[in-house]
């Protein structure tokens, strides 16, 4: 059976409303969010105690890199691994 990919559209609203430049209307899964600036290790923490809380997982430390929060695709990756343990 396949595990559903988890519904990241709250992600992206989050990101969009507390963190992406003024005007930005739209991210999709490849959008920079790291290296463009938009997230930074205080934005990183924030975004982890949403995701904690959102889709009932927990984030090791060794699991909150910036390259674990690049895009939202990554964020989908990790929210997987997340899951399967």
């Amino acid at each position: 059976m396949t595990t559903p990919l988890p519904d990241l559209s709250k992600v992206a609203a989050l990101v969009l409303e507390r963190f992406a430049p003024s005007g930005t209307a739209v991210i999709d899964e490849t959008t920079s969010l790291v290296e463009s600036g938009w997230l930074d290790s205080f934005a990183i923490v924030e975004l982890v105690a949403f995701l904690e809380r959102e889709y009932g997982v927990r984030l090791p430390d060794r699991d909150v890199t910036p390259r674990n929060f690049e895009t939202l695709a990554s964020i989908r990756r990790l929210l997987e691994r997340a899951a399967a343990r």
